[in-house]
């Protein structure tokens, strides 16, 4: 193979490349830094935690390897964002990398377990405080659905 063809045949897959790309980031809602989009039969509703009073969460959480992370971070009980909502038994959240980790509503009602806090990079992140693997731990919090 010449080199001329070598270029050709590059060229084409950077331009296949950045054109996939660009159908990928066109699937995913765009939403600010802070903000997550609440889902009800349908309806969508967009929240910025910004705007919200947050208070301190400290906490630790342990996770599956044993390792233990210190949460020290602005952030409010998920319920408490959810207190307009009802009729639902299930949320399930999902991270921009289609991270998904579901929670019982009864969860809710557990003073000091579920948090959506404010984590690296300014966006939002669920931890469940009462888990024992953080494995409901999501970072880049992009939807809470509530069936």
């Amino acid at each position: 193979m010449n080199k001329k063809t070598l270029i050709v045949i590059l060229t084409v897959l950077v331009v296949l490349a950045a054109v996939l790309a660009v159908i990928v980031s066109n699937n995913q809602p765009r939403i600010a830094v802070r903000e997550v989009i609440i889902v009800q039969n349908g309806k969508q509703t967009r929240v910025d935690l910004g705007k919200l009073d947050l208070t301190d969460v400290k906490a630790t959480v342990t996770r599956a390897s044993g390792k233990t992370l210190e949460i020290d971070a602005k952030g409010l009980e998920l319920r408490s964002l959810l207190e307009e909502y009802s009729g639902y038994t299930t949320l399930k959240v999902s991270a921009e990398d289609n991270y998904t980790a579901e929670i019982k509503a009864d969860e809710l009602q557990t003073d000091n377990n579920v948090y959506l806090i404010i984590g690296e990079e300014n966006k939002p992140r669920l931890v469940v405080l009462s888990d024992s693997n953080a494995k409901r731990d999501v970072k880049n919090v992009l939807t809470i659905e509530l069936k």
